[in-house]
């Protein structure tokens, strides 16, 4: 009996959980971002077309703040959205006008990095990411029609070019910006828009050319085969808690599910005003007791989403016993950061990725736990 209640609860923690998920997708032809539910049901527009003059939506990405950050290839500037109702609160991004900005990503470094499609600006540039002021142009050569980007083991940043055909490739710059030459050749790729590493290390690369996802070898960019295929113009991906794989469709006006198991590619969101979808966000929920936890111990994560340490900072009002930990979807602890007793005022811990086990934790969705005294806080994080 007592198995069978742990079971019950355990199923009903990660159906509340997967109830408070909610997904947003960039609609680039009506400029405008909108929202799903769990089962890909249409919830209406979460930016509405042109909130603060969003032009031709590229990247939606969660900010550890709360808020919502969206690329336009319109805009010079990124914009910045409330978290709960999506309304406009300004540019985020300034000192550095931006030419076409495409793909953005938060590495591990707390910054933000935003590449340009520009003709006169193309390379990969950073910005403060709690301030949103320009840091540097980091690349040391542009990248042309610049899209995605992901880093290696090694630090290194792979840079996806756009080409319909005869220029798309994935270029390799070193931890500090110096161009390191072609990752993978034009002979091998047509128009790459995105890219990421597994936990393997194998490196995927969506190309929206050829309709498909590609696999290599993540050190040495050897090519290993089509991993999916069967799409016309793929680009935006994100992967949901069960590490099932969601991928766009420019010209289907589609949102596409792959289930890896199975090896299944089935339609997950038909349309419902959907226009060039280009890039997803799969984001989870908090209740009202979180929020109101997290605002009195002010727990706070950064970067997020990542793949190397984050940094876990937060404030105590009086001294307490203190639980930080991570767990998975389920509520089952993964690794324990620190366990002890902790005076008042502000604290950090960094969590390195490490399970309880001595393994390296695997990509998914996790919650960053925060017990202090009778105060419980949670925030959602993605490991890449």
């Amino acid at each position: 009996m007592t198995r069978l209640l742990c079971t019950l609860l355990l199923l009903f923690v990660a159906g509340n959980l997967l109830r408070a998920q909610t997904i947003l997708v960039s609609s680039r032809n009506t400029n405008s971002v909108k929202q799903y539910d769990p089962e890909g049901n249409y919830l209406g527009d979460f930016v509405a077309a042109n909130s603060g003059g969003l032009s031709l939506p590229q990247e939606v990405v969660w900010h550890p703040d709360g808020f919502l950050l969206v690329t336009g290839r319109g805009n010079t500037a990124v914009k910045k959205y409330d978290g709960a109702t999506g309304a406009y609160l300004g540019n985020f991004t300034s000192g550095y006008t931006l030419d076409n900005p495409t793909k953005t990503t938060i590495w591990q470094d707390s910054l933000l990095y935003i590449s340009q499609w520009g003709a006169s600006k193309n390379k990969v540039v950073r910005f403060n990411l709690k301030t949103g002021v320009f840091l540097d142009e980091f690349t040391e050569v542009g990248v042309p029609n610049g899209c995605g980007h992901a880093w290696d083991a090694n630090g290194n940043l792979l840079v996806a070019q756009f080409g319909n055909g005869a220029n798309g490739k994935v270029l390799r710059f070193d931890p500090g910006g110096v161009y390191l030459g072609d990752f993978i050749p034009s002979t091998q790729l047509q128009g790459p828009v995105n890219l990421w590493f597994d936990t393997t290390g194998s490196l995927f690369v969506a190309d929206w050319t050829l309709g498909s996802v590609l696999k290599f070898n993540g050190s040495t960019g050897d090519f290993w085969g089509g991993a999916i295929s069967g799409l016309t113009n793929v680009e935006g991906f994100a992967f949901d808690a069960s590490g099932r794989l969601y991928l766009c469709d420019w010209t289907q006006n589609k949102v596409f599910r792959y289930d890896f198991a199975a090896g299944t590619l089935t339609p997950f969101i038909v349309s419902d005003g959907l226009v060039a979808p280009n890039s997803i966000l799969i984001r989870q929920g908090t209740s009202a007791t979180d929020n109101a936890a997290r605002n009195r111990t002010r727990l706070q994560v950064s970067p997020n989403p990542t793949s190397g340490p984050l940094r876990v900072s937060y404030f105590l009002e009086k001294t307490a016993a203190v639980q930080l930990e991570v767990v998975d979807t389920l509520g089952r602890t993964v690794s324990v950061v620190f366990s002890g007793r902790q005076t008042a005022g502000n604290h950090a811990e960094t969590w390195t990725g490490l399970k309880a086990n001595g393994l390296q934790t695997e990509a998914g969705v996790y919650f960053i736990r925060l017990a202090a005294g009778n105060e419980v806080a949670t925030v959602r994080i993605v490991w890449k």
